[in-house]
């Protein structure tokens, strides 16, 4: 695409996914606006080069989501699963208020970032067909998404995102300081760093690859005992413990359809450099 038919954009959530994300797209040229929940966040966003508003999801729409979603062409929602943007609403209800302001402002295309945590838990590699827990958070959000028909959408659901500075090993350091053991330690672990899953978004959009649903996981899938061991002795903290007793199923994420549509090819592909 040249810059001049380089589609707007417009990130509901400018956090730890959102914002890095929007300075890459800004690296290529693409126009944006993010959103986040305070005016002050975004007034610095702003000063420092991302173009942001302040608009949240919660009873009803609040703040400048006309300044957000007028003249853009794709929306990217990142909100989080547990409660998205602060608000106290469920995601579904906020997902079925963003849908028809999507509809309002006649903004086209939509990625939805999802969540792996969507999949019955089986000891089998879960593919994007792989039957679906009705409990998770993002189940009634995808299903609005999915039975709608004015915007073309692509959901990508993502295994546990980490980075540098966003790694669960810590959290389990501390738990082992205190005498604690964990189980299931030769269990697989699910996760995609920061920037594979900016990668992930910046194809769907260069390809403009509409109508699908995508796993995005690191190709391989080092045990929990090995993830989490190497992590603490590569941060120089407390090793965490683990036993051979399995509590959780031993499930993988298959990344196929990505790597095979998207020709996409990751850049961490295992677990246990994610963190080094």
């Amino acid at each position: 695409m040249s810059k001049d038919t380089l589609p707007k954009i417009a990130i509901i959530g400018a956090g730890w996914l959102g914002k890095p994300l929007a300075q890459q797209l800004l690296s290529q040229d693409y126009p944006l606006t993010v959103s986040c929940s305070h005016i002050d966040k975004a007034a610095s966003l702003t000063i420092a080069g991302v173009p942001a508003v302040s608009a949240t999801l919660s009873e009803e729409p609040q703040g400048d989501w006309q300044g957000l979603l007028a003249n853009k062409d794709i929306a990217i929602c990142l909100l989080p699963a547990s409660r998205g943007n602060h608000a106290n609403s469920p995601l579904a209800v906020q997902i079925k208020q963003l849908l028809l302001m999507l509809k309002q402002y006649n903004v086209g295309k939509f990625i939805f970032v999802s969540s792996t945590s969507i999949y019955q838990k089986t000891n089998n590699a879960l593919a994007e067909t792989a039957p679906l827990n009705p409990s998770s958070t993002v189940y009634a959000a995808e299903q609005l998404i999915q039975q709608q028909q004015d915007v073309e959408y692509t959901i990508i659901r993502f295994a546990g995102l980490i980075s540098e500075d966003r790694n669960p090993t810590r959290s389990l350091s501390k738990k082992s300081t205190s005498g604690h053991i964990f189980d299931a330690g030769k269990s697989p672990v699910n996760l995609i760093h920061q920037n594979d899953a900016i990668g992930v978004i910046q194809q769907v959009i260069k390809q403009q690859c509409w109508g699908q649903i995508f796993n995005a996981c690191s190709d391989l899938h080092d045990s929990r005992e090995a993830f989490y061991q190497q992590g603490a002795i590569q941060l120089g903290i407390t090793i965490p413990t683990f036993t051979a007793e399995n509590s959780k199923p031993d499930c993988i994420i298959a990344n196929d359809k990505l790597k095979q549509q998207l020709n996409y090819q990751f850049k961490h592909n295992s677990a246990t450099d994610l963190v080094i």
